[in-house]
């Protein structure tokens, strides 16, 4: 069970890798914008890893709260990031 979480986690990564630079080549995005969405998606991964690996050793109560505080977190960060940074350099097709 332990070596599919991390299999999945690192699917995940790639993906979240690939839809970055897919937004950076789309939109030319700030120097700040970069650094922002990999610490928010770095914090949604910890957050599932935390849960994933309380969760195998027993503690359900710790995993929870791990994947809320920063799993939530993250994805705050995130949001606001793309909401504000991201989404108004795409431009609606024709």
């Amino acid at each position: 069970m332990e070596a599919l979480q991390w299999f999945c986690l690192g699917i995940i990564s790639m993906l979240t890798i690939n839809a970055m630079v897919y937004a950076h080549m789309v939109v030319k995005l700030k120097w700040y914008a970069i650094p922002l969405l990999l610490v928010g998606i770095l914090d949604i991964l910890f957050g599932i890893a935390w849960c994933g690996s309380s969760f195998i050793e027993g503690y359900a109560q710790s995993g929870a709260l791990g994947l809320s505080v920063f799993g939530g977190s993250g994805l705050l960060l995130v949001i606001v990031t793309w909401r504000h940074l991201v989404a108004p350099g795409f431009k609606p097709a024709q």
